[in-house]
């Protein structure tokens, strides 16, 4: 998901679940974006296969360089969930490129 994208559904408020999978120590450098839920990576499955992560809402996933993210993007996917990640992650939202 392009940045644009993201902002202009964070505007809207659009009923959507925002996931920041990085590390604890990782939101010391660079917070993460109001309103998302942290739940870094090692947690994600865990907490899905408990049922704590709406499978019927539509989840913004990131971390810091996207990389990590696309990971859960696709795990989630198979599983049937409708997620997107940010491209280039939270640099990238952060950045005024």
């Amino acid at each position: 998901m392009k940045k644009e994208t993201l902002i202009e559904l964070l505007d809207s408020n659009a009923d959507i679940v925002l996931l920041d999978i990085r590390e604890a120590e990782e939101l010391i450098d660079l917070p993460t974006i109001p309103g998302a839920i942290h739940m870094p990576m090692g947690r994600v499955f865990i907490e899905t296969s408990k049922g704590n992560l709406p499978i019927n809402k539509h989840i913004v996933v990131f971390c810091r360089t996207g990389r990590r993210a696309g990971i859960i993007q696709q795990e989630l996917q198979a599983a049937g969930y409708t997620i997107d990640s940010i491209d280039g992650g939270l640099n990238e939202f952060v950045s005024t490129k």
